[in-house]
């Protein structure tokens, strides 16, 4: 009951005081979908705050997806990076067994599906449809603006001087694929980073490939220290080679061990791909100002415009952007980003074949042809 009359009064108050007073006392204002309609807004909310399942079904739900209806989990239980896995590495036991192999058929580039800029300046559109934002975290409205995001200049101009793009991998020897061989690096996210090196620099680019080891020191796994390790070791080539524009941190996902995420490109069977962004803030702690990162807009513009491209180019290929708390090492450059490709039930066959969509996504965005 006392629960009950403290909602009612903060709906009295937003309908009657004004919403700048009631952010003051209630915060989680600020980052409510406003409404010309202050009853729509303020009822919204108090539904929200009183029974939390609707705001969980109002980020996930789809009329047409129904559990009852299917023998299969909606992949978007699984699209996480790493977030399947506790401290300790285990699985989160509260994940669903539930087999599911992902598939569709892709045609050639070009048959995928596009959003208009309308759409997209919609922000709960553009939140739903491109992002998946993790509960430890929150984005603002201000800095979710599509238009801004896709105005900005991610193109790069090809020439000889020196090299443009760097790829490393701050996890790969304790991430491996379905059939990979143990001890093999070239099993491992390193064997994709040399791939997709040939492909790019098959479109004229200059790609250094860092093939460093960074999740294992003195000879034992820790991927606790390897973002402090690889963070050293970027900060290293980028010193030497200031002229690199672009920083990929390539990874393969942990995901649920019956989850198969995988598509079908041109005949190939392709893992599927995810662009990861850090905003450097918590819920519990909010800005973090020691992992303050300058270029927070421009990494989160430079994966949305990849994000689109890819999803207009190739159906299905694309999970949505993973937004979570921390810095990733991914302030280095503004057109810096994290992928992750497909996960540990993909096969090597499937992971290498994601690099040629990948490759060719990279290019469309860097070139300036791409269709956003």
């Amino acid at each position: 009951m006392i629960g009950i009359l403290l909602f009612a009064g903060m709906l009295y108050l937003f309908l009657f005081a004004g919403e700048r007073v009631v952010a003051g006392y209630f915060p989680m204002l600020e980052r409510e979908q406003k409404s010309d309609n202050p009853w729509e807004t303020g009822s919204r909310i108090f539904m929200r705050q009183l029974f939390p399942v609707m705001a969980y079904a109002e980020i996930y739900g789809n009329p047409e997806d129904y559990l009852s209806r299917g023998n299969s989990v909606p992949e978007y239980f699984y699209q996480d990076d790493e977030t399947g896995e506790t401290q300790g590495g285990e699985k989160n036991p509260e994940e669903t067994a539930t087999e599911e192999t992902l598939t569709a058929s892709v045609p050639a580039v070009g048959n995928g599906r596009s959003f208009s800029r309308e759409q997209l300046s919609d922000f709960q559109f553009l939140i739903d449809n491109c992002y998946i934002v993790d509960s430890t975290t929150y984005v603002e409205r201000d800095e979710m603006n599509a238009d801004t995001l896709l105005s900005m200049d991610m193109t790069m101009q090809q020439d000889d001087t020196g090299y443009q793009i760097l790829i490393y991998h701050t996890h790969s020897s304790s991430e491996m694929f379905a059939d990979s061989r143990p001890d093999v690096l070239e099993d491992t996210p390193i064997g994709l980073g040399d791939t997709l090196t040939e492909l790019l620099e098959g479109y004229g680019y200059r790609v250094y490939h860092d093939r460093t080891v960074y999740d294992r020191i003195d000879g034992k796994v820790d991927r606790n220290y390897a973002y402090t390790a690889s963070g050293e070791g970027i900060d290293r080539i980028l010193a030497e080679h200031p002229e690199i524009e672009v920083v990929i941190d390539l990874h393969r996902d942990g995901l649920n061990e019956n989850t198969h995420l995988v598509t079908n490109i041109n005949g190939k069977p392709t893992a599927k791909i995810m662009f990861f962004n850090g905003v450097s803030r918590t819920v519990a702690n909010g800005e973090l100002e020691y992992l303050a990162n300058p270029n927070r807009q421009a990494n989160l513009a430079f994966s949305l415009q990849l994000y689109l491209e890819g999803t207009a180019d190739y159906p299905d290929f694309l999970r949505r952007t993973y937004i979570k708390g921390y810095q990733y090492n991914l302030d280095r450059r503004p057109k810096a980003t994290l992928i992750e490709v497909g996960g540990q039930t993909n096969t090597l066959e499937e992971a290498r074949n994601a690099m040629e969509p990948l490759a060719y996504i990279l290019h469309r965005v860097l070139s300036g042809e791409s269709r956003n």
